[in-house]
């Protein structure tokens, strides 16, 4: 007897020294724009807190940006399982979710999207490829056209050839000018030789990407909103436990109402910056400036609903208030 309660006491003993711990959990994640990149702000400040927050029980691993994996690519290694995560433009995989990109035309915050249903809306649609919606890592940062060839008006926008993607060639065409597609690390060596007259992109970025030093005009109208996501593997998703899921969502939804305004401040800056550096800003008149901001978000719509005619309308009534 003595002998049995010596081998329970030596196991229990054993068995408190060597209860199984839970591995880490770590989700590798990819960027369409190098970590550095100014428009990654608020997306690296959400992989921070939630690095911190997780206390070792998670870890959101980057990988890297468009020199790890292009950025075209990114979505589908995302839906197969090849990363984990991604922090993706939605105008390179719009198309493959609803037929045409459309997030960039919201007139709302990230806070009245999720009040309105819409965030949840979305996340059914990404569900369909294997997706999980977490939300807009990036709000309060507007796009324009900058070009090499003055414009007084929007009649002499025609013909300019405009470095685009998805997100902004419907507009293009509508103006009259040329919508030409390349990569963003094309566009300084595409202005330099004259390949292309101007370029729309995000007020963000312009200085670091040195595109300052070759063009040399901003048109002044500002349109759509950044339409940058942060989006998971539905797979991935479904493995982790509930509490990691809530401290992703949670910390998606503080850096939402956080970095919206902090992102708006940065731009401003920016585009202060870009003037500083010699670019010029083309005011159009009242009626001419309202009227290119109206085509811009028409021609938009009118795309995402010529290649969805069921879902395009409700998208716009949606995102329109």
């Amino acid at each position: 007897m003595k002998k049995l309660l010596i081998s329970l006491t030596v196991l229990l003993v054993i068995t408190m020294f060597f209860v199984p711990v839970h591995a880490k959990t770590t989700l590798k994640m990819v960027t369409f724009l190098p970590k550095g990149n100014v428009n990654m702000t608020a997306f690296m400040a959400f992989v921070d807190s939630v690095n911190k927050k997780a206390n070792g029980e998670l870890e959101i691993k980057y990988i890297g940006g468009p020199e790890t994996m292009p950025g075209f690519k990114q979505f589908e290694a995302l839906r197969n399982g090849v990363v984990d995560m991604i922090f993706g433009c939605e105008s390179y995989y719009g198309r493959q979710v609803t037929g045409a990109a459309y997030s960039h035309l919201t007139r709302l915050d990230p806070t009245k999207e999720r009040q309105n249903g819409y965030h949840a809306f979305r996340n059914e649609l990404f569900k369909k490829h294997n997706i999980h919606y977490l939300g807009r890592a990036e709000f309060g940062v507007w796009f324009q056209i900058f070009t090499n060839k003055y414009a007084k008006n929007l009649d002499d926008l025609k013909g300019q050839k405009i470095r685009v993607s998805g997100t902004y060639e419907p507009f293009v065409k509508r103006l009259g000018a040329v919508p030409v597609t390349m990569p963003g690390s094309d566009i300084y060596t595409a202005l330099e030789r004259g390949t292309i007259d101007g370029y729309a992109w995000a007020v963000l970025g312009n200085v670091q990407m040195g595109w300052v030093d070759v063009c040399k005009y901003i048109i002044e109208p500002r349109i759509y909103q950044m339409n940058i996501e942060a989006l998971i593997n539905q797979k991935t998703w479904e493995k982790l436990p509930k509490h990691l899921q809530t401290l992703l969502t949670d910390s998606m939804i503080e850096n939402e109402k956080e970095y919206s305004s902090i992102m708006a401040g940065i731009a401003e800056k920016e585009y202060t910056q870009m003037q500083a550096k010699g670019m010029k800003v083309i005011q159009f008149t009242p009626d001419e400036t309202k009227a290119y901001v109206e085509l811009a978000y028409e021609a938009g719509w009118d795309e995402v609903i010529k290649e969805n005619s069921s879902l395009g309308p409700k998208l716009k009534k949606m995102l329109t208030p």
